[in-house]
């Protein structure tokens, strides 16, 4: 047997440090990477259903334009104290998604080079796009219809 030599223990010692610190900082990396990995779902997970709540406001906005495109005349108002002319309540679209939309009126004026028969119509649309139980989004749209009065 050879003797152990003061040296020898020094270089032990510090061979042990550098492999603790090392251990550390690579479980530290790891532990960094797992968190990151897992934040980034979450954000993941929250953008598709923020996306597919805002298809669904979009798909009510687009609803409450096809009600005004096949109106043959100015729809009437059904609620005078807000000019709403249509409230379409929770409809839904697939799986858990669904809208709503309200579309009220806000004026009319001569439609320039028309004569005075022909005006637009401008309307308020308000949608409101649900998904899953987190996800709400909402749009609003003024839509604008010619209509010949008098006819």
């Amino acid at each position: 047997m050879s003797p152990i030599h003061s040296k020898d223990i020094g270089r032990e010692g510090f061979a042990m440090a550098t492999t603790l610190l090392i251990i550390l900082v690579l479980t530290v990396i790891a532990v960094g990477a797992a968190w990151m990995a897992t934040s980034e779902r979450r954000t993941s997970f929250a953008e598709g259903v923020h996306m597919e709540a805002l298809f669904s406001a979009d798909a009510g906005t687009e609803a409450s334009i096809n009600f005004l495109r096949l109106s043959d005349t100015p729809p009437a108002i059904i609620e005078p104290a807000t000019l709403t002319v249509r409230n379409q309540g929770d409809t839904p679209v697939q799986d858990d998604q669904s809208f709503s939309y309200n579309c009220r009126f806000v004026t009319k004026r001569p439609k320039p080079g028309w004569g005075i028969e022909y005006l637009d119509y401008e309307y308020l649309i308000t949608s409101r796009g649900e998904a899953s139980r987190q996800g709400q989004s909402g749009v609003q749209v003024i839509a604008t219809r010619l209509f010949r009065e008098g006819y």
